[in-house]
């Protein structure tokens, strides 16, 4: 088997596995529980669905979590400095639906600040490398932990007719934009934007040099495989991993990136070459990494039904070992995945919804 940017293949057989013990083989260290708060809002009517023994329907009233994507868990809590921001979506009155922001203190889970949003679209928040937060949504605005403006990007000022910011860089740098057609990086301190191609791209993860994409087929190249990982950069286009599974990859360096849609949890470099895979037993996705690039989570779902997680928990491993360093049972079930986040350092990691948000630190 060759290794590069253009030769990777499905890595069967284990290729430098690792057998990380992803809290299913042993018993992992369990995190301290710092505080639980909530609800933090209300909540939302929704129903839900179940099935009795007899395989009639049940159907029941319950608080909506607002946890039904796995796009919005890792991007609708952050570590900010000494704030954890945690933003959702509130009915008004007369039906008005509206985007909230809570700024809690990290120490104690006091609401110390918050922001309303009318109109706005917000599609993510993020925080950055300099303990800011940024609010992607009709438009990008940076704000200070404490929920106060500190910088408005408005694409249309940059060119664009159409814009879509749904990706941080792991260490909180860099964001990416999807112009349609085209694609810009986005500095996280200044909003400065410079465009990195002029090809149509749909992102699914960004670093500080690029972008990573499922959706761009290789078949003419590899017509054996229907999975890939397209890597845009400066320098161009390249195909870093192709094989018979994939899903959505993800950067967790500049130089890493991890590929979810196996039965193992693969990693891999920007040259295509493998650095290793973490078996994984059910379900997983991908749950967040630390801004030091350290530590990164999964999500491990041993059950699921009718959109409704049976049994959820967060695996925390080490980017640079690949080691299983603790597992976390949230203590509210998810709808498909709680939100969850790292503190830069990575020695933080908060758990939750708006129903119910609890904060971690990990030995």
């Amino acid at each position: 088997m060759k290794w590069g940017r253009r030769s990777i293949g499905c890595f069967a057989g284990g290729v430098l596995l690792v057998m990380a013990t992803a809290g299913f083989a042993q018993q992992l260290p369990q995190a301290a529980r710092v505080w639980s708060v909530g609800p933090l809002t209300e909540g939302e009517p929704a129903t839900s669905v179940s099935f009795g023994p007899d395989g009639i329907p049940v159907i029941g009233a319950k608080v909506d979590s607002q946890t039904g994507s796995a796009f919005a868990a890792t991007r609708s809590v952050v570590l900010a400095d000494d704030r954890v921001v945690i933003g959702f979506t509130v009915s008004e009155p007369g039906a008005k639906q509206v985007y909230k922001l809570l700024s809690l203190d990290v120490a104690t889970a006091e609401i110390k600040d918050s922001r309303v949003f009318e109109d706005f679209g917000v599609r993510a928040i993020f925080a950055t490398n300099d303990a800011h937060v940024v609010v992607a949504g009709n438009r990008l605005l940076r704000l200070t932990a404490e929920l106060a403006d500190d910088g408005d990007l408005d694409y249309q000022a940059t060119g664009h007719t159409a814009a879509r910011v749904q990706n941080m860089a792991p260490d909180g740098s860099t964001l990416g934009d999807a112009t349609n057609p085209g694609f810009a990086l986005i500095d996280a301190r200044t909003l400065k934007v410079t465009e990195l191609t002029a090809d149509p791209a749909v992102d699914t993860s960004v670093s500080r040099r690029g972008f990573v994409t499922d959706n761009v087929r290789w078949n003419r190249d590899y017509p054996g495989d229907s999975s890939f990982i397209t890597y845009t950069d400066s320098a161009g286009r390249h195909v870093i991993y192709h094989g018979k599974c994939g899903g959505r990859p993800q950067f967790l360096t500049d130089d890493l990136v991890l590929e979810q849609g196996c039965k193992g949890a693969l990693i891999v470099d920007s040259t295509g070459k493998l650095v290793r895979t973490l078996p994984v037993t059910g379900a997983f996705s991908f749950a967040g990494v630390s801004r030091n690039g350290r530590r990164f989570a999964l999500q491990v779902v041993s059950s699921a039904g009718m959109r409704l997680v049976k049994h959820e928990s967060f695996v925390v491993y080490s980017v640079g070992s690949g080691e299983a360093i603790a597992e976390i049972v949230p203590e509210e079930l998810a709808v498909q995945q709680s939100w969850t986040a790292f503190s830069e350092d990575g020695s933080m990691f908060v758990v939750g919804s708006p129903l119910k948000l609890t904060l971690y630190r990990l030995p």
